[in-house]
């Protein structure tokens, strides 16, 4: 499922992101701050922000190369993450539903 896209990230920065990173802190501030460019554009600009979704994009990028730094699947995660997603959807509907 995400097994070209993680490996597109591995071609363009495994090896340094090996030689070079030493902690997850430096992925966690990464995505921290892709949080906020993505925050402070939606507070200034709305949904229809420019290329929002590509600062959007930028934190699936980061996360990819968090796994592949970790070595670990991206698609066997994301699938456990959907499943996780949609029960999480089933009880907030559900919950709806009786107020």
């Amino acid at each position: 499922m995400l097994k070209e896209a993680q490996n597109e990230v591995k071609r363009i920065s495994y090896e340094a992101h090996k030689k070079e990173v030493f902690t997850s802190s430096f992925f966690m501030t990464l995505l921290a701050e892709q949080i906020g460019q993505v925050a402070e554009k939606y507070i200034e600009e709305g949904r229809f922000g420019k290329d929002i979704e590509v600062d959007i994009a930028d934190m699936i990028v980061v996360s990819l190369a968090y796994l592949n730094w970790l070595e670990k699947d991206a698609t066997e995660a994301f699938k456990k993450s959907l499943e996780k997603h949609e029960r999480a959807i089933k009880r907030f509907t559900e919950q709806k539903e009786k107020q």
